[in-house]
C-alpha cells in the first residue's frame, strides 16, 4: 500500500488594504510631519518680512489640560544644543487647534512671533497673568495683527490686547502658506473629553511661565467655566438589582452614561420618600 503526500491547496493571496482618497496608507506617520514642516514654512515666512523675529524651533503636540485654553505659546531658550551653550527658543502649536482650521493656525503662529519680535527688542509685552499690554499691541500691529471684535469687557481688563485675528492684508501675504497648512491638515487630533483645565493646571501654567517666560505665553484661557457641582446624586440603571453610581446633577444632565451590562443610559435615583410610597403599595 504506497503512502500518498497530502497537499495543502495554497491560500488566495489577501486583498489589499484600501486607503482613504487622497491618502496613501504609507503616508499616515508623516501628517504630523506635514503639518510641522508648513508651520516651519509660515515661521519664516514671518522671519523674512520681520527680521526681529527669532529663529525658533516649532514643535507639534497635545497640549494636555490646556489644549481648550491654548492654541499655542512662545517659550525663550526651551532648548539647550548637545553641544556647546546655545539656546533655541520654542514655538509649541497645540495639536487640537488644527481643528479650527489653518487661518486660524496662523493667525496663532503670527501671534506668537509678535512675542518673539519684543523679546528680541527686550521689550516686556505680556505679564505672568497674561495680560497683553500696549507693546504687545503695537507689536502685533506691526505683524498685521488686528484685535478681534466682540471681547468681553472683563476678558479684556484681565488679558489686554491678547485677543486677535489676522487682518486682511495678513490674510493675503501668508494666502500661500495658509493654503499649504490646509493641505497638509488631513487629520486633526480629538479632544479628550475629560481634559478640563482646573485651577491646579491655571496655576501649574503660570508658575511655568513666572520660571521659564514671561514673555508670551500664547493664546489667553476664555472665561472660566462655572465650578461643576459636588452635590453628587445617585443614579442607577436598568439591571435588577441596579447598579448606583454617584454622580453631579450637570453632567448627568449633559451626557448619557451606559451601563457596561444592561446598556441602558444611568438616570436620576427616584427620591427615597418615592421609593417608600411604591413599596408601601406593594404591600
Amino acid at each position: 500500500m504506497s503512502a500518498q503526500a497530502a497537499v495543502a491547496e495554497v491560500p488566495a493571496p489577501a486583498a489589499p488594504l484600501q486607503a482613504a482618497p487622497d491618502l496613501p496608507l504609507d503616508s499616515i506617520g508623516e501628517l504630523g510631519v506635514a503639518v510641522t514642516t508648513a508651520l516651519v514654512h509660515a515661521w519664516n515666512a514671518v522671519r523674512e518680512r520681520h527680521p526681529d523675529v527669532p529663529e525658533a524651533i516649532i514643535t507639534m503636540a497635545t497640549g494636555g489640560r490646556e489644549s481648550s485654553v491654548k492654541l499655542a505659546h512662545f517659550w525663550r531658550s526651551k532648548w539647550a544644543a548637545r553641544e556647546g551653550e546655545d539656546r533655541h527658543h520654542e514655538v509649541f502649536v497645540t495639536a487640537e487647534a488644527l481643528s479650527g482650521g489653518a487661518a486660524k493656525v496662523i493667525g496663532s503662529l503670527v501671534h506668537e512671533a509678535a512675542h518673539g519680535l519684543c523679546l528680541t527688542r527686550e521689550i516686556d509685552d505680556c505679564s505672568v497673568s497674561q495680560y497683553h499690554n500696549k507693546h504687545f499691541k503695537k507689536a502685533a500691529a506691526e505683524l498685521g495683527l488686528v484685535q478681534r471684535e466682540g471681547v468681553e469687557p472683563n476678558d479684556r481688563k484681565k488679558y489686554g490686547y491678547a485677543f486677535t485675528d489676522l487682518g486682511e492684508e495678513a490674510k493675503k501675504v501668508y494666502a500661500d502658506h495658509i493654503a499649504a497648512l490646509d493641505a497638509a491638515i488631513k487629520a486633526t487630533r480629538r479632544p479628550d473629553p475629560l481634559a478640563i483645565p482646573t485651577s491646579r493646571s491655571r496655576k501649574k501654567r503660570d508658575t511655568a511661565a513666572a520660571s521659564g517666560n514671561a514673555t508670551g505665553e500664547g493664546e489667553v484661557p476664555p472665561p472660566r467655566a462655572d465650578k461643576e457641582d459636588r452635590n453628587y446624586t445617585k443614579a442607577i440603571c436598568a439591571c435588577d438589582p441596579p447598579t448606583v453610581i454617584r454622580v453631579s446633577p450637570r453632567t448627568l444632565d449633559s451626557r448619557k452614561i451606559l451601563c457596561g451590562d444592561c446598556k441602558t443610559a444611568f438616570t436620576q435615583e427616584t427620591a427615597p420618600a418615592d421609593r417608600r410610597g411604591s413599596e408601601d403599595s406593594d404591600e
